[in-house]
């Protein structure tokens, strides 16, 4: 083998020992990557519906970065079991980014709609924040639950509307938590994509 050929040999051999050793890291593994790398899963709380007149729910973020929600999902609770309806999820579309101390606002009860984003002007009158929306209802006189699922249909968290919470249509009240992403939920003026207030 010529002195030329050799160089060549071994340096074809070591770039292939390189580039295996960089494979065996996960950056270049041949599995899709994961398409969300949130920190803290646990940061999205429910913080605000409106289960009579207009329906609605706010989402909350209590962490200290932005949240990327593409592909979670929020449902309602299937009445036979009592557990999430994964397969009636709304899912989030990819690019949905809650910010720190941000609020997102769905409105509930949209049949034969996409979830959107909607600009204001598509959403409640009178609030100038966008919207999604979601299919399925709250009872206000049931008490019903709502759910939060990682794109893997993992809970991540959930809430009930509580059933003694009753308010008239127009009263402009809703159940909130106060502070904002913290406590139970109790009586609230509707403030909604925005900071939760007391009557």
């Amino acid at each position: 083998m010529s002195r030329s050929y050799t160089a060549v040999f071994l340096s074809t051999v070591g770039a292939l020992v390189g580039l295996a050793a960089s494979c065996a890291l996960p950056a270049c593994s041949s599995d899709p990557a994961p398409s969300n790398s949130n920190s803290n899963p646990n940061a999205i709380v429910f913080n605000e519906i409106s289960a009579a007149g207009d329906e609605w729910l706010e989402l909350y973020n209590t962490g200290q970065s932005a949240f990327d929600l593409g592909g979670y999902g929020i449902t309602d609770t299937d009445k036979a079991t009592g557990e999430a309806r994964v397969n009636k999820a709304m899912r989030f579309p990819n690019g949905t980014r809650l910010p720190a101390g941000g609020f997102l606002l769905v409105l509930l009860g949209k049949s034969n709609s996409t979830p959107g984003p909607y600009s204001a002007d598509g959403c409640l009158p009178g609030v100038a924040v966008g919207c999604f929306y979601a299919l399925f209802s709250v009872s206000e006189a049931r008490g019903e639950a709502v759910h939060l699922l990682d794109p893997n249909n993992a809970e991540l968290s959930s809430i009930i509307y509580p059933a003694d919470l009753v308010f008239e249509a127009g009263a402009g009240l809703t159940a909130c938590r106060i502070p904002d992403g913290t406590g139970g939920l109790t009586t609230c003026t509707a403030t909604p994509g925005a900071a939760n207030s007391a009557p």
